[in-house]
């Protein structure tokens, strides 16, 4: 059993991370907002540190005495570029500098990053860790960002392991939730145009955090996480619904309609003050030619079977009517 430090445990893959966690019988330890919803997390047999990731007297506190830190907490929607790079660099940089000035003798420092920091890729091409990292949004330059400041500081003195998820989806998540709450409502979306992307399964990012852990194989290495498939809108959506035996008709829906949707959202956010789920930036990554990525160095280091989409998707298709979100 080890001792770990867990940041974002109460979000949507954080709440999974901290269960796998637990299950494998580690101490954890979670740092979160007093605001933050514990509603995932509130029967997990957990040690909460209530905190700001950005006051570095507190980080050098709580990463003391920690065998590993898994630092998964992020912004993935906001209004303004700085609020991106506030939290996503600038307090995984707080928290990297506190772990080598406070416990430079951590095992192992794991960071949840994006493939969104890699960039798009074109049809027919697939990613490369060895590749020149291309954001196309604010989110996907803030992690590249954040992964910089983490070798910079970490580099040769603590090991470290890096995980790109492609998108995610499972329990409890509320983005990619649109496909399945359309297939409930007998339809499924589809692109004009052809356009490639992988998911990766929620429960698999948690068993690739659980293997890191004490892996040597993963030191100072970084990993595309996602199931090797490539899949069309279309795709997704036929899938989920043979999955759960729900009959769909095809939705088309042209780019002016992603672009318009985009536009009418932050136009809301910025009366609100709010980020909201799709913005002109989500917009322009959902619309990129392709996201697929070298998927074979996670599965061979990691040991991991990345779940099938035919057999997730029911998963979470029957998690999402179990508790009426539909």
């Amino acid at each position: 059993m080890s001792k770990i430090l867990l940041t974002g445990a109460n979000g949507f893959l954080g709440s999974h991370i901290a269960e796998a966690l637990v299950e494998a019988n580690h101490k954890v330890i979670c740092a979160i907002r007093q605001t933050s919803n514990l509603e995932w997390i509130k029967d997990l047999p957990l040690e909460h540190k209530y905190c700001d990731l950005g006051n570095k007297k507190f980080l050098q506190e709580i990463v003391e005495n920690v065998d590993a830190v898994i630092h998964c907490a992020g912004v993935v929607r906001a209004i303004y570029k700085e609020e991106y790079f506030k939290t996503n660099v600038e307090n995984t940089k707080s928290l990297c500098e506190s772990v080598l000035k406070s416990n430079p003798s951590l095992k192992k420092f794991i960071f949840i990053s994006s493939q969104a920091a890699m960039g798009a890729s074109q049809l027919g091409a697939v990613r490369k860790i060895t590749d020149i990292p291309k954001p196309v949004s604010d989110y996907g330059l803030s992690k590249i960002e954040a992964e910089k400041e983490l070798k910079k500081i970490l580099e040769d003195k603590i090991p470290y392991t890096i995980l790109r998820p492609a998108s995610v989806y499972g329990p409890r998540d509320k983005d990619i939730f649109i496909f399945f709450s359309l297939v409930h409502r007998r339809l499924r979306p589809v692109t004009l145009k052809k356009r490639l992307l992988q998911l990766v399964y929620v429960k698999d990012i948690a068993k690739s955090v659980l293997s890191s852990l004490e892996n040597t194989k993963t030191n100072n290495n970084t990993y595309y996480l996602a199931n090797s498939s490539t899949y069309t809108w279309g795709d997704i959506g036929k899938i989920i619904s043979l999955s759960v035996g729900v009959k769909a008709i095809a939705l088309p829906v042209p780019d002016f309609i992603f672009k318009a949707a985009g536009f009418i959202m932050e136009t809301l956010s910025s009366i609100t003050r709010k980020p909201v789920v799709l913005n002109k930036q989500k917009i322009i990554e959902m619309l990129q030619d392709a996201w697929v990525a070298d998927t074979l160095p996670a599965e061979n280091d990691l040991s991991i079977k990345f779940t099938s989409l035919e057999v997730a998707s029911e998963i979470t298709y029957n998690w999402y009517l179990k508790n009426n979100w539909f």
